[in-house]
C-alpha cells in the first residue's frame, strides 16, 4: 500500500488526546455544605484511581477512529498482485518497440528513444509484462513475455542496438501485433518509441482494433545536408571513366547551404567542386571523366557539411574497368543490308559491354558460352548445326534469329524441329489497298525487351510499318511476347526455365522488309534483346544498407563442391568466414565498401543509407493514427483511458472507507460514553 498524502499519516499522533483525558480527566462530584472547617486540618488525599485507566473499550474506539481519520486523509493507494487479482483492468502485456533507424539512432534522439524504454520498463506493475522489439526496415523481438523489470532492463542495455536501416513502420507494427498472441493479460499496448519519420509510412495495414498503440515522440528538430543521387556505371569498358558523374545534393528542411563536394578514388582525391542549394535545398554537382585503373576501383563522393546525420554525407561506390564481350553477328553475303543494320545498332552508344563481329558462316563461330555469350543469326538460308547448337544453349549461351527472305522453312524444320520454338510456315506480305503495311500489337510491355519503351516510347515500337513476316506456329511451350495486327507472332521465345535463351524475330533486320531500322526504337530494341537473351545485366555501382547481397555469383563449384567464401564489412570484420556454413546472402548493414574473397576472386560492394531516410521531416500523430490506427482501436482507446481512469481512481477509493470507518467509530463511541456517563451519575 501507499500513501499520496502522506504527510497526513502525522495525524495519528493525535490518539494521545483521548489517551491523555482518560488520564487526567476531572471527576464530577456532588457538593456537600457543612459548618466551619477551620478547625479541621487539612490532609493530601491520593488520587490513584484517577491514575488507571478506566473505559478501556472506549479509549480503543477513540485511538482507532483518529487513526483511522488519519489514514483517510492520507489517501491510501493499492498497488500489486493483489489489485490484479482484484481489478484485472491494471494488468497489461505491453510490446516496446523501439525505432532504431537511422534518423533515430545516428542523432541526439537515440538517447531519449533509449531513456523512454528505461521508463517504460520501470512503470510496470506486478503482473504486468513485457516484451523488446527493435525495427528499422528489418524487425527483430528481443525478448519474450517477461514480467521481471530487471531481465528487460538486461535486454535493453545488451541487445538494442543503432543501426543506419531505414524506417518500416507497418512491419513493425504487425510483427508486434503477432506477439500478443502468446501475451497473458487481456489488456494489450504497443508503446512505440520513434521520431515519426513520415518516410516510413505506407498504407493497407492497420493494428487490430483490441491493441492499444501508444507512440513516444522522442524526434526533434534537426538539419541535415545529403547525398541524394550519384549517376555512374559500375562496369566501364575503357581506359577512363566516359560520363559526367552527376551528384545531387538536398538538404531536410529545405535550407541554403554552401561547401564543397569531392571526389576520391583508390583512396586519392582527385576532383572537387563546389556547391549552393539555395532556396530550393537541393544542388546538382558534375565531375568530368577521370582515368580509370584496371580491375576493381573504389571511390567515394563526399560533401562535406557539419550535420545532424554525418553518415549520409559521404556516397561510396565501385567501379570496375573491363574487356566488352563478343557477340557473334553470323550473317551471309546476301543479307548485308540487315547485317549492317544490326551491327550499327548494337555499336551505338558509349560504354557499351559487347561488341558485335560478323561472321559469314555458322561454322566460323566457336559456340563457347564463357567467350561468346551470344550469337545472332542473321536470315541465314541453311540453318546451324542442331547438335552444336543445342550444346551451346544447354551451356547457358543466347541465340537470336532473324528470319527474312532467304530462309528456308523446310530446312529449319527438318535440322532445327526440336530446338526451335515456333515451326515456319511461310512468308506473309502485306499487300492491301486500305492498309500496305501492318504494326506489332498484342506486346508484353513488362518484358525485359520491352520495358524500356512502356513509359515513354511505345509509339517507336507500334508505328513501325512492316511489309512483310513469316506466318510460323508457336509450339505449346513457347513465350509469344508480340503478335503482328493480324495476330501473328511477331517475337517468340523459349520457355524461361530452359539453360539457354533462344528467341525468333519473324521479320527482317534490315530495310526489306520493314521500316524499322529508320525509327527510334530500333537501336534500343536490339540491345535490349541482346542483354536478355545473354542473361546480361548492369551491375550496381553501389547497394542500400538493407539489401541483400547474394553469395552465389562468389561460389565457383568444381566437382559438385562448392568453394569458400568470407565477407568483411567496412570496418574489416569478418562477417563469414571461409571455412564456416555459407548462407545464402549477407544483409547489407553499414555504409562502406563490403570485401568478399572466394576461390574464384576478390571483389567489393559498396552500399550506402537510404536517401528517403535522409529526409527527417516528422508526420503529425494524427496522421500516423489515420495510416496505422483504425477509428475502432482509436475509440476503444478512449473508452481504455477511461477505465484505466476508472481503475485508478478505484485503487485510491479507499479513504472514503476509513473516513466511514472512523464516523461510525466516533458514534458509536458517543453513545457508549453517554451510556456509561449516565450509569455513573445514577450511581
Amino acid at each position: 500500500m501507499q500513501f499520496l498524502n502522506p504527510l497526513f499519516l502525522l495525524g495519528a499522533a493525535a490518539i494521545g488526546l483521548p489517551i491523555f483525558l482518560h488520564l487526567f480527566r476531572k471527576e464530577t462530584t456532588n457538593t456537600l455544605r457543612l459548618p466551619s472547617l477551620m478547625f479541621l486540618r487539612r490532609l493530601p488525599i491520593k488520587e490513584t484511581r484517577r491514575r488507571k485507566l478506566r473505559y478501556l473499550l472506549l479509549l480503543a474506539m477513540r485511538c482507532l477512529a483518529l487513526i483511522l481519520l488519519a489514514l483517510a486523509f492520507a489517501r491510501p493507494v493499492v498497488t500489486g498482485a493483489w489489485l490484479n487479482r482484484v481489478n484485472p483492468l491494471s494488468a497489461q502485456s505491453v510490446a516496446i518497440v523501439l525505432d532504431r533507424s537511422m534518423s533515430v539512432s545516428q542523432t541526439a534522439a537515440w538517447q531519449r528513444a533509449l531513456d523512454a524504454a528505461q521508463a517504460k520498463i520501470d512503470s510496470l506493475g506486478e503482473g504486468d509484462e513485457a516484451l523488446l522489439i527493435q525495427f528499422g526496415d528489418a524487425v527483430e523481438v528481443l525478448s519474450p513475455w517477461e514480467s521481471n523489470p530487471a531481465k528487460l532492463r538486461e535486454t535493453l542495455a545488451a541487445m538494442v542496438q543503432p543501426s543506419f536501416e531505414s524506417t518500416a513502420f507497418a512491419e513493425a507494427l504487425r510483427l508486434a501485433s503477432e506477439q500478443f498472441e502468446e501475451a497473458s493479460n487481456a489488456r494489450k499496448e504497443i508503446y512505440l518509441i520513434t521520431d515519426l519519420q513520415r518516410t516510413g509510412l505506407s498504407l493497407g495495414w492497420k493494428a487490430p482494433p483490441e491493441i492499444l498503440v501508444e507512440v513516444e515522440n522522442v524526434g526533434s528538430p534537426a538539419s541535415n545536408l545529403y547525398v541524394q543521387q550519384v549517376r555512374l556505371d559500375r562496369e566501364v569498358y575503357g581506359d577512363r571513366y566516359p560520363n559526367p558523374v552527376l551528384v545531387r545534393l538536398a538538404t531536410s528542411p529545405a535550407a541554403s547551404v554552401k561547401g564543397e563536394v569531392q571526389l576520391h578514388l583508390n583512396g586519392q582525391l582527385i576532383a572537387r567542386e563546389s556547391y549552393d542549394t539555395g532556396e530550393s535545398g537541393s544542388a546538382l554537382v558534375s565531375f568530368k571523366p577521370f582515368e580509370l585503373e584496371e580491375g576493381l576501383n573504389r571511390g567515394k563522393v563526399v560533401a562535406v557539411f557539419d550535420d545532424a546525420l554525418p553518415a549520409d554525407n559521404t556516397y561510396a561506390f565501385v567501379l570496375e574497368r573491363k574487356d566488352p564481350r563478343t557477340i557473334a553477328l553470323v550473317s551471309e553475303k546476301q543479307s548485308a543490308d540487315s547485317a549492317f543494320y544490326l551491327q550499327r545498332a548494337l555499336g551505338a552508344g558509349e560504354n557499351l559491354p559487347y561488341q558485335a563481329k560478323v561472321f559469314a558462316s555458322a561454322d566460323k563461330v566457336e559456340l563457347n558460352a564463357a567467350q561468346t555469350p551470344l550469337v545472332i543469326f542473321n536470315d541465314l538460308r541453311e540453318p546451324p548445326s542442331a547438335s552444336a547448337l543445342q550444346a551451346y544453349l544447354e551451356s547457358g549461351g543466347g541465340v537470336i534469329m532473324t528470319l527474312g527472305k532467304r530462309a528456308r522453312a523446310d530446312r529449319y524444320n527438318r535440322a532445327l524441329g526440336d530446338l526451335l520454338p515456333v515451326r515456319l510456315v511461310e512468308k506473309t506480305f502485306v499487300k492491301s489497298a486500305s492498309r500496305p503495311f501492318t504494326s506489332m500489337t498484342e506486346i508484353s510491355w513488362e518484358h525485359s525487351v520491352f520495358s524500356v519503351f512502356r513509359d515513354t516510347y511505345r509509339t517507336g515500337v507500334t508505328g513501325t510499318q512492316f511489309f512483310g513476316y513469316w506466318s510460323i506456329e508457336p509450339k505449346e511451350d513457347a513465350v509469344v511476347l508480340a503478335r503482328f495486327a493480324e495476330g501473328a507472332p511477331a517475337l517468340v521465345e523459349t520457355p524461361p526455365e530452359s539453360p539457354g535463351r533462344l528467341m525468333v524475330f519473324t521479320s527482317s533486320a534490315g530495310s526489306t522488309w520493314s521500316d524499322f531500322p529508320l525509327r527510334s526504337a530500333y537501336v534500343p530494341f536490339w540491345q535490349a534483346a541482346s542483354d536478355y537473351a545473354s542473361r546480361w545485366s548492369a551491375l550496381q555501382a553501389a547497394s542500400r544498407i538493407g539489401q541483400a547481397l547474394g553469395l552465389s555469383d562468389w561460389i565457383e563449384s568444381q566437382d559438385g563442391q562448392d568453394r569458400g567464401v568470407a565477407v568483411l564489412d567496412p570496418q574489416g570484420r569478418r562477417l563469414l568466414g571461409l571455412d564456416e556454413e555459407r548462407p545464402d546472402f549477407v544483409r547489407l548493414s553499414v555504409p562502406g565498401h563490403y570485401e568478399i574473397r572466394s576461390n574464384k576472386r576478390t571483389d567489393w560492394i559498396a552500399a550506402n543509407p537510404s536517401p528517403e531516410e535522409s529526409d527527417l521531416e516528422a508526420v503529425p500523430l494524427s496522421d500516423f493514427q489515420v495510416a496505422f490506427v483504425p477509428q475502432a482501436s482509436r475509440v476503444e482507446s478512449q473508452i481504455a483511458g477511461r477505465e484505466e481512469t476508472a481503475a485508478k481512481e478505484q485503487q485510491q477509493g479507499l479513504w472514503w472507507l476509513f473516513l466511514a470507518a472512523a464516523a461510525m467509530l466516533f458514534s458509536i463511541e458517543t453513545l457508549l460514553s453517554n451510556s456509561s456517563y449516565a450509569r455513573q451519575a445514577a450511581q
